[in-house]
């Protein structure tokens, strides 16, 4: 925004959905510049002495009524005002709020058009005298597409960490720090992040309401609901942990070795290693990528961003590239996050979309690129996809994503760990058998064998009303089909194939049995299991 005002651009448009708070930057940053708007209260107003001022302009009606000079809240005869005027200003600036649908302004468009050929002329001239006046559109909408030529479009951001600062120090002075304490700020501020001012405000003060103190846990809590409202990103607390997930020791330990790079940021660039921060998981359906995501995020120390392709897709023209931009817009707000983008591979092809949605899904896949080159350092970034065949090359390049992992069905080790880990917490004097129990299990997914547990728990116990046990299992298996095997096995293979030739196994044991789904060998491995 500085840039371009600075630079005199004729028409800005700053998507924001505070205008207050941008004129307020705008009029501080340039206490040299003549600056005018046009508000409910004063109307047509100039900034004099720290302080807006209504402008007497020339009555059309004077003729009539008598009376020379008016206020008014026409814009047509503001910017006609400054327009006449212009000479004895020093680079009028004329800030128009908007927030209402912008799609109104059709009528404005000469006059922009006149704006960028008076900047033209500026420019090769070499004369700043014939800079138009300068005029500043701030509104919580994107610009019309049919208007976006003339304008020099900023998507302003929502308040930094200093400014939430600034609020909060307003509010502890104003009522002599009574309600938060000077070592409370920072979690104060850190759940803040990614509120707008006036949202701020209100989660403060509303928390002095209700819990007599500002506290950081109501405020995130709003925000999370605030955000999970608009449908497009939602902010979970991890309650998953390695410890909770069987398996996949290849991308655990990767994780674990970039919590302790990010953990020793100065010793990590001494020696030049820079922490992994962009992922990708793809893989069969049901074997634990979502719960990876969750539990990097704990490993991290991070809260979770999850969003979803089909979150984004809107029906409305220009909405889902909006809330692409919207949603990594967040992210920056909130940074640090550990980011999970679900159903990469659905609805992201980028390929042949303007013969289908009008290039919706090209715009939108574009917008998902910037994002991802935007993504700050600090934020660690996870998308999962189920299949990846439809998406274009680019979307696969090396500077895109540091690792590729790729998560099959779970080993006999791991259906083994599986097991363990959801018997552990049944309170019965029985011993289970997970070698047996992986033995049986053969080809299901880790959600197909907590699924076999849930309905073994249900049958026993409403019948028996007693824990379950290894032949309880053993018996119902047989009903709790592999789907994803019996139904789609040359998809599968077809993934494991293009896995051995191109990806990183999320599993050492995933790998050694390659063989095996791909019928190289009709045995299947079995190790002695044992559980520290």
């Amino acid at each position: 925004m500085i840039e371009q005002i600075s630079l005199n651009f004729p028409n800005i448009w700053i998507k924001n959905p505070e205008p207050s708070r941008i004129t307020e930057q705008i009029v501080s940053l340039f206490p040299e510049r003549t600056i005018f708007t046009t508000d409910y209260e004063n109307g047509f107003s100039q900034y004099i002495d720290s302080t807006w001022k209504p402008v007497l302009v020339p009555n059309p009606a004077a003729e009539e009524s008598g009376v020379p000079y008016i206020t008014t809240h026409n814009q047509d005869l503001a910017h006609e005002y400054i327009q006449k005027n212009k000479e004895s200003f020093n680079l009028p600036i004329y800030i128009h709020s908007y927030t209402s649908d912008p799609r109104s302004l059709q009528y404005i468009a000469a006059s922009l058009s006149n704006n960028v050929s008076s900047y033209r002329n500026a420019f090769w001239s070499d004369d700043i005298s014939l800079l138009p006046v300068q005029n500043i559109y701030i509104s919580p909408y994107d610009c019309p597409q049919e208007l976006s030529f003339y304008f020099n479009i900023v998507e302003e951001n929502l308040p930094t960490a200093q400014e939430i600062y600034t609020i909060i120090t307003h509010i502890d002075e104003a009522s002599h720090n009574r309600f938060i304490t000077r070592d409370q700020y920072k979690e104060v501020i850190n759940a803040s992040l990614g509120l707008t001012e006036s949202y701020i405000i209100d989660y403060c003060l509303t928390s002095i309401k209700v819990n007599n103190k500002i506290s950081s846990d109501y405020i995130q809590s709003r925000k999370t609901s605030k955000i999970k409202s608009q449908g497009i990103l939602e902010i979970l607390s991890p309650k998953i942990t390695f410890d909770n997930i069987g398996g996949l020791d290849n991308i655990k330990d990767v994780i674990r070795r970039t919590a302790k790079l990010r953990q020793n940021r100065e010793a990590a660039e001494k020696y030049g290693v820079t922490p992994i921060r962009r992922l990708l998981m793809v893989g069969v359906p049901g074997t634990g990528k979502s719960a990876i995501c969750q539990a990097t995020a704990a490993e991290l120390d991070l809260d979770l961003a999850r969003t979803g392709i089909s979150q984004v897709m809107n029906s409305y023209i220009g909405q889902s590239e909006a809330n692409m931009r919207a949603v990594f817009q967040q992210i920056r707000a909130m940074n640090p996050l550990c980011v999970w983008i679900d159903e990469f591979g659905r609805d992201l092809s980028g390929s042949g979309s303007s013969h289908v949605d009008g290039g919706t899904t090209d715009r939108v896949h574009g917008e998902f690129l910037t994002g991802l080159q935007e993504l700050p350092e600090e934020s660690f970034l996870l998308c999962a996809a189920n299949e990846l065949h439809s998406l274009k090359p680019e979307m696969l390049r090396a500077d895109r994503f540091d690792k590729i992992f790729f998560v099959g069905l779970p080993s006999f080790d791991e259906r083994a760990h599986i097991f363990k880990i959801n018997l552990s917490h049944i309170e019965t004097d029985h011993s289970f058998n997970y070698d047996q129990l992986a033995d049986a299990t053969a080809f299901m997914t880790g959600a197909e064998i907590v699924s076999l547990i849930k309905e073994t728990k249900f049958y026993v116990v409403s019948d028996s009303l007693r824990p379950i046990t290894t032949d309880d299992i053993l018996k119902v298996s047989p009903n709790i089909k592999n789907t994803i095997w019996r139904k789609h096995p040359d998809v599968v293979k077809s993934m494991y194939e293009y896995a051995l030739e191109n990806w990183d196994w999320a599993s050492t044991s995933q790998s050694e049995d390659a063989k095996i789904i791909l019928g190289k060998t009709s045995s299947v491995s079995k190790k002695k299991v044992t559980f520290s």
